[in-house]
């Protein structure tokens, strides 16, 4: 799970620097992309509440939904190793 971390945040990290966000600012943004990635991902569950659709678009959101809310989950929050 770490190295998928670590991954994730430096794509997040290269894009942002291909955007101009300057270093200093780079981790809180990858924090507020987690946020709204977490956010976000409850958009693609309210299609499957409202309309009845065919089974390969429940599977896609759903899919997209495990992927946003994962990816999310690991830029918005950091991990904190507790003291031994």
């Amino acid at each position: 799970m770490a190295t998928m971390k670590v991954r994730l945040e430096s794509l997040v990290s290269g894009l942002l620097r291909k955007c101009g966000v300057p270093e200093q600012q780079l981790h809180e943004r990858c924090k507020k992309i987690g946020q709204r990635m977490l956010l976000g991902s409850v958009l693609l569950i309210v299609p499957l509440i409202i309309w009845d659709m065919p089974a390969v678009a429940k599977i896609l959101l759903q899919l997209g939904y495990a992927a946003m809310m994962c990816a999310g989950i690991l830029l918005a929050f950091d991990e904190e190793k507790k003291p031994r």
